[in-house]
């Protein structure tokens, strides 16, 4: 038997509304039609599913159990009808991204401007904090996160690992020699945050152990693009993630040491929330980011 799907449909909208008047009402039809549907699908399963009086409607136990598989083809039905609607979307509208700031000073940026040159009718806003956001309540469609994503409900996919590394310019290490192990760095002007270089020192995987180097240097800040512009006046070295620096380190103005030493790498993922139907706008924009760092080395490790 082909299942009757618009008097399971219109019995549903009886039951959440509670009258007949009521769901003809919200489905733009005649009380007669709402009616002669309900009487039809009886007929059609030879049960009753609603007890009427003159007061109220109320739901007979083989409706109880009857409703909550018409509420589902309701609902399968409507996110089917999303799903084709996301699929024939236009490419226009409002995404909200979120980054941590200095990744989406450097990087974000330039992937969400290409993005809008292929599909000038898209409106980014672009939130840059080091607070993770709640891609729910804040309303993002799409953030990059760093380190590992717990959350059952939200879609986590790799983009770079990248590594905090040691670099300095080419004039600089004719001047003052190559560091080759982490204990040289003494004997250099060591540009950073000030919490690495004062306090604790900058990590180190020696031995199979991470161990901390203190270094000492005439200028500290907590912002990495000033760190770097520093080291490129060839003040001294920085200490620095691999992505602030990747284009440095395939021009040549800055260059990588101790390598063998650094410590394991870290990883930015795409995160959005798990949706059946995704607008076009969206899944476009997903798949944009993924294309642009399988073709970009921003953690010099590919």
């Amino acid at each position: 038997m082909i299942e009757p799907f618009e008097e399971m449909a219109v019995f549903a909208r009886i039951a959440e509304h509670g009258s007949f008047t009521a769901a003809a009402q919200s489905m733009g039809r005649s009380k007669a039609y709402v009616s002669q549907q309900l009487t039809k699908l009886e007929q059609q399963l030879g049960i009753q599913l609603l007890f009427r009086t003159t007061r109220k409607l109320s739901l007979t136990e083989a409706g109880k159990v009857y409703l909550e598989y018409c509420e589902s083809i309701v609902k399968s039905a409507a996110a089917g009808r999303q799903s084709i609607a996301a699929l024939q979307g236009e490419m226009a509208g409002l995404i909200r991204v979120s980054a941590p700031d200095s990744f989406g000073e450097i990087i974000v940026g330039d992937i969400l401007s290409g993005f809008q040159e292929k599909y000038p009718d898209i409106w980014i806003d672009l939130d840059l904090s080091p607070v993770i956001r709640d891609l729910k309540t804040d309303n993002i469609d799409v953030s990059v996160r760093g380190g590992s994503v717990v959350d059952d409900d939200l879609v986590a996919i790799p983009l770079v690992k990248w590594h905090m590394i040691i670099v300095g310019t080419p004039a600089y290490f004719q001047q003052h020699g190559t560091p080759k192990t982490p204990e040289n760095l003494k004997a250099h002007n060591c540009i950073g945050t000030r919490h690495e270089t004062t306090v604790s020192g900058w990590p180190f995987a020696i031995n199979g152990d991470i161990e901390r180097i203190r270094v000492e240097g005439d200028f500290s800040v907590n912002r990495n693009p000033l760190i770097k512009h520093t080291a490129l006046q060839g003040k001294g070295l920085a200490w620095l993630p691999s992505y602030v620096v990747y284009r440095e380190l395939q021009s040549g103005t800055l260059v990588r040491v101790l390598s063998d030493f650094e410590p394991p790498a870290f990883s930015f993922h795409l995160v959005y929330v798990y949706q059946k139907a995704m607008p076009l706008r969206q899944r476009r924009l997903i798949d944009f980011m993924k294309d642009w760092f399988g073709t970009h080395d921003v953690g010099g490790l590919q």
